[in-house]
């Protein structure tokens, strides 16, 4: 039997834990919308790779009061568009996605210092490589060619945040 300031490792040995840590528990896609344009139309021409506009949120919420676990959501917002036609004309909308990609997680020795960070940037950082792939899923799945996302720097994001408020 381990407390709470202690964890188990995966080789069954006991190690205490005595900075902020985060655990996560279950992660699971909250919400999903994805629209195609133009649809079955869109599909009658060859596969094209979209441009694609990607637009990134976090949120936390605590689950109850005085709790140490909370809520994390990942709002990924991703628009694909076809290549730019003649000079003056609007591209094809070619699909429109939103996901919500959620986790539990646990704060463990958090301080006011650490409690954001850890909610804000390294809970998304844990998340981030599912939503990836399930928005690369989604719209290989729809018929387009799968958006692959670069890794997202939740540190500048998170600054940045903080910066404008």
């Amino acid at each position: 039997m381990v407390d709470a300031n202690t964890m188990e490792s995966v080789a069954g040995s006991v190690q205490q834990q005595t900075g902020p840590s985060i655990l996560m528990g279950v992660q699971y896609v909250r919400s999903v919308t994805f629209d195609v344009h133009n649809a079955p139309l869109i599909h009658t021409r060859p596969p094209q790779r979209p441009h694609t506009t990607l637009q990134l949120d976090v949120g936390a919420k605590q689950i109850g009061e005085n709790s140490p676990d909370f809520e994390v959501e990942l709002v990924l917002r991703c628009e694909g568009v076809g290549e730019s036609p003649a000079e003056g004309q609007q591209p094809l909308a070619l699909f429109n996605a939103r996901i919500v990609y959620a986790g539990l997680f646990s704060l463990r020795n958090s301080t006011a210092e650490t409690f954001e960070p850890l909610l804000l940037v390294e809970a998304p950082r844990m998340l981030f490589p599912a939503a990836r792939n399930y928005l690369a899923d989604l719209t290989r799945e729809a018929g387009f060619l799968p958006v692959i996302l670069q890794q997202i720097d939740f540190v500048a994001l998170w600054r940045a945040r903080r910066a404008q408020s």
